[in-house]
């Protein structure tokens, strides 16, 4: 290689390239890094433009360091380059400037972020959830802030959506009035949806027509029908969320209707009788105390009636109680008629109506006679022409009482003398009923008192036999020692003791001492007798009667032959297999069975041929005008010729004369009981004369 003049080597063309070669790499390397980075800058600005979030830096004197498209045409700029170097207020108005500038400073200041805060957006409509963080260096220094927003407008209305929501379903949950709620929801919404119309359409009403094309949202019914729709007017961009929401609104709606008519129709039950639709008690109480005091101050005159349908029972035992329904409310309907508005009418339950007049130019009894023919009118029920009659009694305001509880007791009171007439009657209430129905309650608590401390004794009247003249048997017959009064004969308790129910107890008593003074008798030594003991209605329907009986006899040691029973003839018939059931529970305990008052019921032969009896005992009302009625002594002559055709013994009740013992006597009746012998008599007195009798036998 040749060397230059000064010794030195000169460059050759490898070394240049791997000089410029040195070059080159680093620069490319730099451009290669370059290119990276603003390809990561573009895509990185790329997607924070594609973020419909606000998002911006700040230095620290608020100037905008970076923001991204959504904050650029937010403002009104068209490019980020427009808004760098700009303050808020430069932007908007100096007082939204100063809060922005404040809560930004306080982050820069702080170096704590503020996360979360909802604010009103700046400009349009809406809200923004906020986001300010402090912007650091790479060092840590805080040289500014950066903030991110969102547009949560949309979340917002929902959530006034949800609250309108909320409130319309306390409102139906306070049971607000329908009209109050109704007119309450379309104000609400209205405001909510910034005016826009909203109208409710039920059951078919009409309502003003809206302004533009309508939606219309069914507002439904519990049992799937419908109350009507909720119409609102149709805007661009109505959004699935939003119909939701009426669709939502119109379902509340269907319920507040729902339970306001559930609350009305409760309201209606309360003080409305459900068969017939009449007012109950409670509503006639509240009317009635109105009229009453309308009444009083314009001295006009008000009546109450009581009305009881007769032998109501027997339509619903022989035709069901659909047919009583059925006829309850026809009787309704007639009473309305006749009253119309000038009055009430009440159903109080069961067969019973209250009728309330006022002051007429008729009579009232006039009046309530008029009602009582429309309900006795003939009426056909379940295909059967029926006709009912009715017992009314009435009290009239100031005369009869001045309140309506006066008043309600008094017509009731009326209304049992009326049923006592014989029913299909009316009855005015007087004074002298409550005075009866005191006395009665005074009864009544001192028939009590006697029960509870035995005050009862027991006479009895004996049974001769024709054929020999001897007495065979005795009836024991109940009287009451009364303390003030002194001795009460049957007639003057009996009939409220069977009211009352007393009767069974009192019965239980006259059972067990006529079984006591049968075995004392024997034990004396006097021929043994058989003792009759009259069983009431009611004590014949106890289940407990045959133990009853059965405990009197082993209490007195007596033995059950001596026992007779008797038992009325319309006793029995009013249940005859019921009856011919307890008649052989009892027949099996070996006392014998007698039907009393024989002739007054309704019993034909081969009813009589089932009874296990062993005697009958003719009705005095057939003995007492022998010998001058004919008729009474055919009827007595063939009642002693059946019960010998029956081979039972017949008794004759009532003898008071020698004629009518002859006749009997004839006739072939083989014994005898009555005042021509002896008065029902104490037993010591009754003693001496079975004695006296004994003795001339033999």
């Amino acid at each position: 290689m040749m060397q230059p003049p000064d010794g030195s080597s000169e460059p050759t063309h490898r070394d240049q390239d791997v000089e410029d070669e040195q070059v080159r790499e680093p620069f490319e390397l730099l451009q290669a890094r370059y290119l990276s980075l603003a390809e990561r800058y573009e895509w990185l600005e790329a997607m924070i433009n594609y973020v419909p979030d606000y998002i911006y830096a700040k230095d620290r004197n608020g100037r905008f360091l970076f923001a991204n498209m959504a904050i650029v045409l937010n403002n009104g700029f068209t490019h980020v380059d427009e808004l760098i170097g700009l303050t808020d207020a430069e932007i908007h108005p100096m007082a939204d400037a100063h809060k922005i500038e404040e809560v930004e400073q306080q982050v820069m200041e702080s170096g704590k972020a503020d996360l979360g805060v909802e604010e009103r957006r700046l400009k349009g409509e809406g809200w923004l959830m906020m986001s300010r963080v402090p912007l650091r260096d790479r060092n840590g220094n805080i040289i500014g802030v950066v903030g991110a927003s969102r547009d949560i407008s949309a979340r917002k209305r929902a959530e006034k959506l949800m609250s309108a929501q909320t409130k319309l379903l306390q409102d139906v949950a306070r049971g607000v009035d329908l009209d109050v709620f109704l007119e309450d929801a379309r104000t609400l919404l209205e405001g909510l949806l910034n005016g826009r119309q909203v109208r409710f359409v039920l059951d078919g009403g009409q309502t003003k027509p809206l302004a533009g094309d309508t939606l219309e949202f069914p507002i439904f019914s519990r049992d799937g029908g419908r109350h009507g729709a909720l119409a609102t007017v149709q805007t661009e961009g109505d959004e699935a969320g939003l119909m939701e929401f009426f669709a939502g609104i119109a379902q509340t709606v269907g319920i507040a209707i729902d339970r306001h008519r559930d609350i009305a129709h409760i309201a209606y039950l309360a003080e409305h009788d459900a068969l017939t639709g009449l007012p109950n008690r409670m509503l006639l109480d509240r009317k009635l105390s109105t009229l009453l005091e309308t009444a009083s101050r314009k001295r006009k005159s008000l009546a109450v009636a009581f009305v009881d349908l007769d032998n109501f029972k027997l339509v619903n035992d022989t035709l069901g109680h659909a047919a009583g329904d059925e006829l309850l409310t026809v009787v309704a309907q007639r009473i309305s008629t006749h009253v119309g508005a000038r009055g009430i009418v009440s159903r109080i339950g069961g067969d019973e109506f209250i009728i309330v007049l006022e002051e007429n130019s008729e009579p009232i009894c006039e009046r309530l006679a008029t009602v009582l023919a429309d309900i006795s009118k003939p009426m056909t029920v379940q295909g059967v022409e029926i006709r009912v009659g009715c017992s009314i009694g009435v009290a009239c305001a100031v005369e009869h009482g001045k309140t309506a509880s006066e008043l309600f007791a008094n017509a009731d009171m009326a209304l049992y003398r009326a049923k006592e007439a014989g029913r299909n009657a009316i009855r005015l209430f007087t004074p002298a009923m409550a005075e009866e129905a005191r006395n009665k309650l005074t009864r009544i608590e001192e028939l009590r008192r006697a029960v509870e401390r035995d005050e009862f004794v027991l006479h009895y009247q004996p049974q001769k036999e024709v054929r020999s003249g001897k007495i065979i048997g005795v009836e024991a017959l109940v009287r009451w020692q009364h303390p003030a009064e002194g001795l009460l004969l049957p007639g003057a308790f009996i009939p409220l003791a069977e009211e009352t129910g007393l009767i069974v107890a009192l019965g239980e008593i006259v059972l067990r001492r006529a079984c006591q003074q049968a075995r004392l008798w024997q034990d004396r030594g006097l021929p043994a007798l058989r003792m009759g003991v009259n069983v009431s209605a009611r004590q014949f329907l106890e289940s407990s009667l045959t133990n009853q009986v059965a405990s009197a006899l082993q209490s007195a040691h007596l033995d059950p032959q001596w026992l007779e029973l008797e038992l009325t003839e319309s006793l029995i018939m009013r249940d005859i297999e019921g009856a011919i059931e307890r008649m052989q529970e009892l027949k099996k305990l070996g006392v014998s069975l007698a039907m009393d008052d024989f002739g007054t019921g309704y019993s034909s032969l081969s009813t009589l041929r089932r009874f296990p009896l062993s005697r009958l005992k003719i009705d005095r009302s057939f003995i007492a005008d022998i010998p001058e009625k004919p008729g009474d002594m055919a009827i007595t002559s063939a009642i002693v010729s059946l019960g010998r055709t029956l081979d039972l013994e017949v008794v004759a009740e009532g003898v008071e004369t020698e004629e009518q013992a002859r006749f009997l006597e004839g006739a072939g009746c083989e014994l005898l009981q009555g005042y021509l012998f002896a008065r029902p008599l104490p037993s010591s007195e009754i003693e001496s004369l079975i004695a006296g009798t004994a003795a001339k036998a033999v």
